[in-house]
């Protein structure tokens, strides 16, 4: 029995000999980890957006009369001066009413004159005299009138400017009012409208700041300022334009350009912050962190990214009460594994 009793005891010591160094394998296992703490704090989410630049003074020009456009001695794109005649129409009637009306004023000034000769002869009546004056005065009035439409039967550039649209041609008909060139001032005043949902519209203010780029110019940054939010959507697209006042700049710039547009608004909103280094995978929005435990396993998080700002990114979906977060170490962790924390 004896040789017995010595094998059940030597497979006992092996058994526990064996259980001890799984153990310290186990042991041996845990990662080492940094942690990193769990921010709350408030901060500006930029907007972004895509513009269209134009000159900040753009005028619809056209002629107060209507009739056939006898000239148009510009092109669009053209650069035109102050006081430079840009459109004409054909004078023939105009120049026929001026002249029509030029004679009722000579008739009511003869008839007025010989009423007040007259009057005072006692051969005419008061009333007469008074409706001879009236007669002059409506005369007067329509001789203005006609003069006013005929120095209107043509167009001149308001300032010096460019030509954006041309909306006519030669020797077409139109009617009063309707316009016939888009015309924009030249300068160093540019703005920039952009279209926003109404979940980001409700973030902006007039004053706020931006940034934008333009594939005109790559690599290089213009500022800007909000200088008005829309109030009601754009019916075809469903967006709130927004309006922004581009800074002075040396550039060569041209109404229409694509610009991208990245905006700050004053007000700053709480979030949850993590470094972007603990981020271990990403899909677009979505993306995993690892936490730990109180019996020290990592613990794999969901996380949304709201945005990126520096080495920072705001997200949600960390559950309330976690303060810390892996940060060196968690790309060699798996759900469950052991952690070892480095100071």
């Amino acid at each position: 029995m004896k040789p017995i009793n010595f094998l059940i005891v030597l497979t006992m010591m092996i058994s526990i000999g064996c259980r001890n160094e799984i153990i310290k394998n186990k042991v041996a296992e845990a990662v080492r980890v940094k942690i990193t703490p769990i921010i709350e704090e408030k901060i500006s989410i930029p907007v972004h957006s895509t513009g269209i630049l134009s000159t900040r003074e753009e005028i619809r020009l056209s002629f107060k009369t209507g009739g056939i456009v006898a000239g148009i001695p510009v092109k669009e794109g053209e650069r035109v001066k102050k006081g430079e005649i840009i459109a004409i129409l054909n004078l023939s009637e105009i120049d026929a009413q001026v002249n029509l009306a030029g004679i009722g004023y000579d008739k009511a000034t003869r008839d007025y004159t010989r009423a007040t000769n007259l009057f005072a002869d006692s051969v005419a009546t008061l009333e007469q005299k008074q409706n001879a004056a009236t007669a002059l005065n409506a005369a007067k009035s329509n001789l203005d009138i006609a003069r006013f439409n005929k120095l209107h039967s043509k167009i001149t550039a308001p300032a010096n400017g460019v030509i954006l649209k041309q909306f006519v041609k030669t020797n077409e008909l139109v009617a009063p009012g309707y316009p016939v060139f888009l015309f924009g001032t030249t300068g160093k005043s540019w703005k920039i409208t952009a279209g926003l949902s109404d979940r980001d519209v409700v973030k902006i203010n007039i004053g706020d700041s931006a940034n934008v780029t333009m594939d005109a110019y790559p690599g290089t940054k213009f500022t800007a300022i909000v200088d008005q939010v829309g109030k009601m959507s754009n019916p075809m697209t469903g967006t709130y334009e927004i309006e922004l006042r581009l800074s002075e700049t040396d550039y060569r710039l041209a109404s229409g350009f694509v610009t991208s547009v990245e905006i700050f608004p004053a007000k700053k909103e709480s979030y949850t912050t993590v470094l972007v280094g603990a981020i271990v995978e990403a899909d677009g929005h979505e993306a995993y962190v690892y936490v730990y435990t109180d019996n020290m396993a990592a613990e794999k998080l969901k996380i949304e990214i709201v945005t990126i700002i520096g080495s920072k990114a705001a997200v949600t979906g960390i559950p309330e009460g976690k303060k810390q977060i892996i940060f060196e170490g968690a790309a060699y962790l798996k759900n469950g594994m052991k952690v070892e924390i480095v100071r």
